[in-house]
Formats: structure tokens, sequence, C-alpha cells
């Protein structure tokens, strides 16, 4: 049943008649594969015969194109039986194929003789040659058909070709047989109504009409592929009565990948595409898989074009899918062996055009195992473009895999491991310390050992402890450096200050650090990085030391600070340590441009665990000022941008909010925090912990269970020598639990220490705290005097939350002796307690400090009375709105008159830059 054939079987029968009538010609049948072209053939022989004409078929098949006339030969041999073997067959000897030329002389008798055996056959009976598929037909037979159909006037002969679209063959031969056609007709997919009646031929009448549809949708109207799916889904009942259209669309993908599949073993050069594009990939444009498969851009296109017409389907295709489905076909069936030489090769090809380095190793990837020196370096190279563009988790894969084929034996595997080991470190995976550790031992020269170690992340040796062991070898191998081995001595500071980070637990190390600060002090003035790095370590332990008067150390802090690039802070120790540092100086403003300035740059770079750490310390300033609700925002941006990252990044945001918990008594916070860390070597963590345990049994009334966590908290810190009261503020935590277990004298014999240490370190929020403690649990009015105290030297600096601690404790205190002081002292101390909680923005005169008061160095404090003083107020009422003395008031602006070099007020707001 030829259906929607009417105009084309027209044409047909009108050829036979002109052939009868003596008009020879040429028949060319087009269309797509599975349209029905072969079928419009047959009906166009069924059509002659029936007329009285002498119908030779013959068609090409994929096997058989090497076969020398091997389609000449099935149309003619009917014939000479017919005349008994009369003419013998002038092929006998081998003819020309498409590469090589033929014998003019042979092949020219052999296209004389069939001219001559054709045309007297039509002289005395009308002939049809029906040739079906030119795509398969051999060179010989191309030839002869080429040259029958320019001599096919006057005869009544008739050539009828079919030729489909899609073939990849470009033959000239057979542009020369389709342009001498007289008569064309195009096979075309089916309608919509005719598809309908071709469905209800198979399916019955009742066929729902989106089954029919789709039926025709995964066909494309083609006859043949719709009448195969039809037979198919009869067979597996997918008709009536369930109508099972899902099933069906499955049926009709495996029916296009069976036809892929069909073209792949017929066409040798798809085959060829198909595996140079399953190698390349996202990367498979035409010139990349032309330069791998060997073929030409006019072959790809034919490919492509081939592909796309062999898998029918509806208008919306994915023009891709048939490649990537070829694609996906030979890489499942390509050996190993194949498979590997492939990537080679692509891998080669990309380099060649200029592809980036990691698009190069993308195929080496893949290969069974590394050839040579070529692939190892381009996987280097790739590495380090990966870190440049921030993506160490794919450094980290490429470095891998060079150094699986590495043999131990190679001098390239200690490098490659160095390498790995410090790329590893970033993402926190945790074999990065131990390929360290080998990459060191396999080194040859002591030099480049210490090279290797000095290079180490700091943070790495809190957690392998036989990295901390091989920077105590290789510092003893390498000895004291001569003063004029400059290379030598930055290596042993390094080295240095690794050990020291690495011992910050033990108490010679932290013991030592000021006196070694102090010997740093009497260099260069302007120090190496390696100096640097040292100083960064000793003023962190110095810090938690305590030992050392906090003006020494905040000094020292500002002059490593003022050498720190912050982009260099990103990657080393400052980051980690200098901020807390200035936390405990009570300095916060000297670090905050820089860390503004870090911020920016781990913005740059786009790496959310870096943005973090850095969010996490800016945090840490602001709730060194007192800021409590803008550190614990601060906080909580840190916490969501280290989401999914390693612990490293995500431990300054626990370390953050622990301290606002402690500082507010935010229980709930606390919970929070506590549920977010995990074990950690870092003396921060373990304390940090047992502090917010002690908060957290305190909220319960659980007072000695909290004064033994706070006791611990203690006993391990001054074990490792952190005697430094701003440590998780466990002495001022102890004292307060036990004055309200009614040991007074034990309250107060802690609380002497703690203010002993204050005294010591000499920072005024500390200083301040442990006056404040040691007034609330003294009774009398040495315990006034006391908080008097702690309120004067809050007022004048330090963190205004503290400050207001004090001022409420002092209130609390005159309430019970009936003066009349103490509702107003503690009212305001409440008052700015819950300003500083609540706020999410610095309020005042101005929504943020001036840059010019930060950039002559003025504190929080200064800047808040030199813009109210700018304003006009006098410094009464500047006292009474900021709740501190008129004396406060005169001492911050005499500091800022001369931070700014002016003479008074009158100069103030041209200062600040307020107008």
């Amino acid at each position: 049943m030829l259906l929607e054939r009417e105009e084309e079987l027209t044409v047909l029968t009108k050829a036979v008649a002109e052939t009868q009538s003596g008009s020879g010609g040429l028949v060319l049948v087009e269309g797509l594969p599975g349209t029905g072209t072969g079928a419009l053939l047959h009906r166009l022989a069924d059509t002659a015969a029936s007329s009285g004409v002498l119908v030779l078929r013959s068609g090409g098949a994929p096997a058989e194109r090497g076969v020398t006339f091997g389609v000449m030969r099935q149309l003619v041999l009917p014939l000479l039986a017919e005349t008994d073997g009369a003419a013998p067959l002038p092929w006998t000897a081998p003819c020309p194929d498409r590469t090589e030329a033929p014998d003019p002389a042979t092949f020219a008798d052999a296209l004389h003789w069939l001219h001559l055996l054709l045309a007297g056959t039509s002289a005395e009976r009308p002939v049809l040659l029906a040739v079906d598929d030119l795509g398969w037909v051999d060179a010989p037979t191309l030839h002869a058909l080429a040259h029958l159909a320019a001599r096919l006037h006057g005869t009544r002969l008739l050539m009828a070709v079919v030729h489909k679209d899609g073939t990849t063959a470009d033959d000239p031969l057979v542009r020369d047989i389709t342009a001498a056609a007289t008569h064309h007709v195009r096979a075309r997919p089916l309608s919509h109504a005719a598809a309908r009646t071709l469905v209800a031929d198979r399916f019955g009448p009742h066929c729902p009409e989106e089954f029919a549809a789709t039926c025709r949708e995964l066909t494309g109207g083609r006859p043949k592929y719709l009448r195969v799916l039809c037979d198919r889904a009869r067979l597996r009942r997918l008709g009536a009565p369930g109508w099972q259209t899902a099933r069906l669309r499955e049926l009709g993908e495996s029916l296009r990948r069976e036809r892929l599949l069909t073209l792949l073993r017929r066409e040798p050069v798809v085959e060829v595409f198909a595996k140079a594009t399953a190698v390349l990939g996202d990367r498979a444009t035409d010139e990349l898989v032309g330069r791998l498969a060997g073929l030409s851009r006019r072959q790809c296109d034919q490919v492509r074009h081939a592909l796309s017409v062999v898998c029918a389907g509806g208008a919306d295709d994915d023009p891709a899918h048939p490649v990537r489905t070829v694609a996906d076909i030979v890489s499942r069936a390509m050996g190993a062996e194949e498979s590997s030489r492939l990537h080679r090769e692509a891998s080669a090809v990309l380099d060649a055009c200029g592809a980036d380095p990691e698009a190069v190793v993308a195929p080496l990837l893949h290969v069974d195992r590394l050839g040579g020196p070529w692939e190892i370096h381009q996987l280097r190279v790739a590495a380090a473009a990966a870190l440049r563009r921030n993506a160490p988790d794919a450094a980290a894969r490429y470095l891998g895999r060079a150094l699986a084929d590495v043999p131990p034996s190679s001098r390239i595997r200690a490098e490659l491991l160095f390498e790995l080991g410090l790329t590893e470190a970033e993402t926190g995976s945790a074999p990065a310390g131990r390929h360290l550790v080998q990459a060191a031992r396999l080194m040859p020269r002591i030099t480049r050992q210490a090279e290797v170690v000095a290079s180490t992340p700091m943070h790495l040796l809190r957690s392998d402890p036989q990295l901390a062991e091989l920077v105590d070898e290789t510092a003893t191998a390498l000895g004291t450096p001569p003063e004029a081995d400059r290379l030598g001595t930055c290596l042993a500071m390094r080295l240095e200050a690794r050990a020291r980070y690495a011992g910050l637990h033990e108490p010679r190390f932290v013991a030592s650090a000021a006196r070694r600060l102090r010997e740093l002090d009497e260099g260069p003035a302007q120090p190496s990085s390696a100096e640097r790095e040292l100083r960064i370590v000793l003023l962190f332990a110095a810090a938690m030391g305590g030992r050392a008067p906090h003006g020494d150390i905040a000094r020292m802090a500002r002059q490593v600070l003022a050498g720190q690039p912050a982009h260099a802070s990103l990657t080393g120790p400052a980051l980690e340590l200098l901020p807390p540092v200035f936390y405990t100086v009570d300095d916060p403003e000297a670090a905050a441009s820089w860390l503004d300035a870090a911020r920016l740059c781990a913005a740059e770079q786009g790496t959310p665990g870096l943005m973090a750490r850095v969010e996490a310390q800016r945090g840490l300033l602001l709730i060194a000022r007192g800021e409590a609700a803008l550190a614990r925002a601060c906080g909580h941006r840190a916490v969501t941008l280290a989401d999914g990252a390693h612990d490293e990044e995500r431990q300054p945001s626990s370390l953050l909010l622990g301290r606002i918990a402690l500082e507010l008594g935010d229980t709930p916070l606390a919970e929070q925090v506590l549920e977010a860390v995990e074990y950690s070597a870092d003396l921060r963590i373990f304390a940090l912990q047992r502090a917010l345990w002690g908060l957290r049994a305190e909220e319960r009334g659980d007072l000695p269970v909290a004064l033994a966590h706070y006791l611990d908290c203690g006993r391990v810190l001054e074990r490792a020598g952190w005697l430094n009261p701003a440590i998780a503020d466990w002495q001022a935590r102890t004292a307060l639990v036990q004055h309200r277990l009614g040991r007074s004298a034990e309250a107060i014999g802690t609380a002497e220490v703690c203010h002993e240490r204050a005294r010591v370190w000499g920072a005024p929020t500390l200083l301040g705290r442990s006056l404040r403690v040691l007034g609330t649990v003294t009774e009398g009015p040495r315990g006034r005097a006391l908080l008097e105290q702690a309120v004067d030297i809050l007022g004048t600096g330090g963190s205004r939350l503290e400050f207001a601690h004090a001022l409420a404790a002092l209130g609390a205190r005159l309430q019970r002796t009936s003066d009349a002081a103490g509702d107003r002292l503690l009212n305001r101390g409440r008052r700015l307690a819950a300003e500083l909680r609540n706020r999410t923005a610095d309020i005042g005169p101005g929504s943020a400090p001036p840059a010019r008061a930060v950039a002559v160095g003025l504190t929080p404090a200064e800047t808040r009375v030199a813009e109210r003083a700018a304003q006009g107020l006098g410094n009464a009422a500047i006292a009474r709105e900021l709740g501190i003395g008129v004396r406060a008031v005169e001492m911050h602006l005499t500091s800022s008159y001369r931070k700014f070099g002016i003479s008074g007020r009158r100069e103030l707001s041209s200062a600040l830059g307020r107008g």
C-alpha cells in the first residue's frame, strides 16, 4: 500500500510510456532513508514489466562495494543468459576502483561493449535498468552507469536510480549520473492523515489519535520506519487496550539506535568520526574532530548530515543528539588500547591547536598509562592553570594522575608529591601532610628539603605530628646558616616559624616568644617575608602567654601589619593569627583597613571559604569594640559562606560565635556553636568548648558542673602556658561562679590572680573586666572602689560592651547602698548593652567611622566623642549621651586634636571630612 504517492506514480508511468515511444531517459528517485524510495523503484519496475519492458534490476550493498563491476554483473547477466552466453564478459581482468586510475584501453573497451549490448537489446525491446541505492554501488559500475546516462537519447533504454539523502559518499560520478536525470521523483514523509491511516491499518480503526501522532513523531512520518515501529509495538502489545505511549517512545529510541548501529557498520568514515567525537567530548568541534580523525571539513559535514537524516524524529529534535548517541556507542565498544591511543592523539591535537592547558590534559585523564615526560609536564602545567582559577580540586586531580605512573626512582616524583601536597592543603584533603613528608624525604639535597618543609602550610602542623617532627629534623639538619647566606637565613626563619607554630601548646615556646620578639625587634626596619612570618607566630604566642606589656605587642603587631600585603595574608598565617592579637591588645582599628583590603582580595578570588575566614576575623575585631550585634552578623555570614568548606575554613566562624555567646551569655547561640564545633588539636577550640559547656551548665543552674568545666579549661590552658585571662575568660567566670556558690575567699583569690595577670598585660578591656569581677566578688567600700576604677578605665578605651557591664555592675552596687546614682548608672549600662546587642548598623553622627578618623588612628571612643563635638555638643552633653565622665570626654578630645594635628574643636568638622 503506497500512500500519498499519486504524483510520483504519474511521473513513473510517463517515463515508461516515453521509453516505449523511443525517448530514452533517466529516472532519479530521491528521498530520506525510510521514505519509500525502494518501494517507488519496485513500482516502476512492476509498471514497466506489465507494459512489456525488459526489466534488469540490481542494487548496491556495503559488503560488495569492492567487487569489480559487481552491480553491473547483476544487471547484464540475465540478459546474457537469454543469448545463451554468446557474448563474453569483457571485464575478467581487475578493473580500477576509486583510488586507482583505470587502464584506458581496457576500460574503454568494457564501457563500449556495455553500450552496444544494451542499445542493441533496446532496439528490439524497451529495457529498464533499475539500480537501488547509488551510495553502495562499486566504482567501475558507476563509471559504466555515467557512460550510459550520457548516451540514452534516441534509445528505448530507461535508467532508474535511487539516491538517498544523507550518504557520506561524495563521488563525482554520482553527481554526473543524477545530473543527467530527465525525470525526478522525491519520496516525502507521510502527512499526519496518511500516517494515521497506516497506523490504523496495523492497530485497527479505534487507535487513539495521541498514539498515532506519537508514532509519526517518532518516525518523522517515514513509511518504512513507521511500519517497523508499528510491527514491533504490536509484538510487544503496546496497543489496545492500554495504548502504552511511554513505552512506545522507549521503543522508538531503541529503533533509532539500531539505525545508527547499521550506519556505523556500513560507513567506516562515520565510525572514525564518532570515535574522534567521543574522545574529544565537549571540545569536539569540526576542526578538532577532522584533525584527529583525518577527515576534511566537508566529510565532517557529510557525516553529521548522514546521522541527522538516519535518525528520524520530529522537527524539535536536538540536532546534536545523533552525534552524541553514536559517540556513546563507539566509546563503549572501544578497547583500552585503542581508547588510550586516541586520547593521547587528542591531547596532542588540542596542544597543537593552542587549547588551554586544562583542555589539553583532559584526554590524558582517560589513558591507561601515561606515555612519557611530555604528558607529565602537561599535567603539571594544567594543575598550575587550575590553581590560578581557584580550582584546587581539579589541580589535585591532574597531579594525582601524573603521580600514578611515575616510578618511585624518578627524580620528578618528589616534585610532584610536593605540588600535590600543597594543592591538597588548599582543599583540606587528609593526605596533604603525608604527601609533603614523602616529598621532603625524597629530596636529594638538604637545601631543597628545607625549601619544601618551609613551604608547608602551617595549619597542617596541628593535625599531623609526623609533619611537625619533620620540621624539627630539617631545622636541625640545616643548622644555623651564616649571616651572608640570605637564602639559608630565610629558610631557617620559616622553619623556626613552623616549629613554633607546631609548639604553640608547649610552655617553652610560649614563654620564650616575647624574648625572641625583642631580639628580632633589633633587626632591620624592613624585615623579609620570612621574618614577618616568624614574627606573626611569635606575636600570637606572646599574646596568648600574656607576660609582656600589651603596648609592646601592639606596637610590634602594627609594624608587621605595615609590611604585610593584604593579598599575601590570604595564604599565610597572618589572617589566622594577627586578628586575635589585635583583639587581645584592644587595638581593633589598627587591623580594620587591612582586613577590609583582605576582604576585597578574597571576594575577587571568589573563594567562599576564604571569604568566610576574613568575615569571621572582621567580626572578632567588632567584638573587641563591643559591637556585639554587628559581630554576630559577621559570624552568621561567615557560617553561611563556609557551608561545605573544610574544617580549617569553618573554624574561625565557630571561634567568633563562641566568643559572642560568652560575651552575651547567649545559651542558644552557645548550643549552636557546640553542635558545629568538632574535635580539634587547636587549644582555642578546646577552651571554647569547655567555656561554652560551663555557660550552658550555668544557664541550667548547675553551678558545680559549670565550675568544673571552667577549671578544666584553665588547667589545660595554664599547662600550655596560655596565661592571658582574655582566653575564654575562664578565670573571671570561675570567680563569679565561686561567688554565687558562696565560696567568697576562693572567688576573691581567683579574681585577684586574674586581675594581676590583666594588670601585667595592661589592655583596657581585660583590665576593666578583671576590676569589675574583683569588685563584684569583693564587698564593702573596696568593692565599690574597684567597680568605679573599672568604669573609669573602660570609659577611656576598650570594649563598649564591657563598659556597659561595668556601669551596670557599679549601678547595682550603688543601689544596694541607696545611692541615688545607682539607678542612673544601672539604666545607662543596660541601655548601652541593649544598643550594642541589638543594632545592626553603626549609629551616631555618621553611619560608619570617617575615613580620616581611621587614617589617623582614632579609637572608636575618640571617634564618637569627636563627631559629637564637631556637631557643637558640649562636653557635658557628650558625657550624658555616651554615658561616660566629662573627664573622659576631655581626654578623648585632647587625643583627637593631637592625632589630627589641629588646635581645637572648631577644626574638627573639616578634619573629620564631615563638612
